[in-house]
């Protein structure tokens, strides 16, 4: 995915300014971190959201010096489920490789015969 969603919302939008830099497999579970999190801190702002080496990342901050643990358990639950979760459909996923080769980009994806969503780069 490129970086678009990102440099469209500028520092400090929410999650929702931010989807379009991920793959819409991973668009719930953001939405549902969003919900936990204007829960937790209403005023929280994003930095960053995007794919990296098959991984979601998610820079989050409060207003507050250091990140309050509550706000970093929920990330960490997200980024932990995004590892499971196709970025293309929301199924279930694996970090993968290209054609599974130990080198080039990694992706994480569902195997190609569950797949609803467009296929994986070749």
């Amino acid at each position: 995915m490129d970086d678009q969603g990102n440099r469209l919302a500028g520092a400090g939008a929410q999650i929702p300014a931010r989807l379009r830099a991920v793959g819409p497999g991973w668009h719930l579970l953001l939405e549902r971190l969003h919900t936990q999190l204007k829960v937790a801190v209403p005023g929280y702002r994003v930095t960053d959201v995007s794919e990296k080496v098959g991984g979601l990342r998610i820079h989050v901050t409060t207003g507050e010096q250091t990140v309050p643990e509550g706000v970093r358990v929920l990330v960490a639950a997200s980024v932990a489920e995004a590892a499971t979760t196709c970025e293309f459909c929301g199924a279930v996923g694996r970090p993968r490789s290209r054609k599974d080769a130990p080198e080039g980009w990694i992706q994480t994806v569902c195997d190609p015969v569950t797949r609803t969503g467009p296929p994986t780069r070749s």
